[in-house]
């Protein structure tokens, strides 16, 4: 039985996605298999001649000529372009948009990422963003235990297979692709979870519950050194 029908279905198949790159051999290339995001305008050509439009019905006024109206209503659209492009740099911004107070309520987290590819100096590091499922390294795969959201230096790739259409089980037509990334390249982890405050403050407190590899856990276990 094929290895394919164990990985359930992610997404619809990403498009336009190279293959993968077989230029030399890396042994410490580590390759990971997940659901590249998808790429979105923040801004469409459509959107952006409406937005004139709707100024340009705000600034109605006699004394205002046509031509002013249209002038004043590219300034406009060009401040607030930079100002949200402002919101989102090299980092990671959580956020919630309040619509009704008009407010955009962000967390920025600073992160230790170069702000540019040290490779290549004219491109930013992190390329993409990807669900990741499972990974291969050395000739073997294995699966995650539980899907990671990353931020990845490196933009997915096209997943090719044998006969049966997938590499480590995972098929393009189910939504996965492949990033190849060095292993000692540095990548943004993500650990998100939902639920009520109970299962993850209370619960996750109780006494046999939290990881042995806190680091306060850890030092409270160690025995004491006695000094002279």
């Amino acid at each position: 039985m094929s290895d394919c029908c164990n990985n359930p279905g992610v997404g619809n198949k990403a498009e336009d996605l190279e293959p993968p790159k077989y230029d030399a051999y890396n042994p410490s290339e580590v390759r990971l298999y997940g659901r590249p995001a998808v790429s979105q305008s923040i801004f469409t050509a459509e959107e952006l001649r409406g937005l004139d439009g709707e100024l340009e019905a705000e600034l109605k006024n006699p004394q205002i000529k046509a031509e002013d109206r249209r002038q004043i209503s590219a300034i406009i659209r060009r401040v607030a372009e930079a100002k949200l492009l402002n919101l989102f740099q090299q980092q990671i911004v959580l956020a919630i948009i309040d619509e009704k107070a008009s407010e955009v309520s962000r967390l920025p987290v600073e992160i230790n990422i170069p702000s540019r590819n040290f490779r290549r100096d004219d491109e930013r590091y992190i390329k993409s963003i990807g669900v990741i499922y499972g990974y291969a390294y050395e000739g073997h795969c294995y699966k995650l235990p539980k899907p990671q959201i990353m931020y990845l230096p490196e933009e997915p790739r096209e997943i090719l297979g044998g006969d049966c259409g997938c590499d480590c089980g995972y098929v393009p037509e189910l939504g996965y692709a492949v990033w190849q990334i060095d292993k000692l390249e540095r990548v943004i982890a993500l650990d998100v979870r939902s639920d009520d405050v109970k299962t993850l403050v209370l619960d996750e407190n109780m006494p046999g519950s939290r990881s042995p590899m806190a680091y306060a856990q850890t030092m409270a276990l160690a025995p004491q050194r006695h000094r002279d």
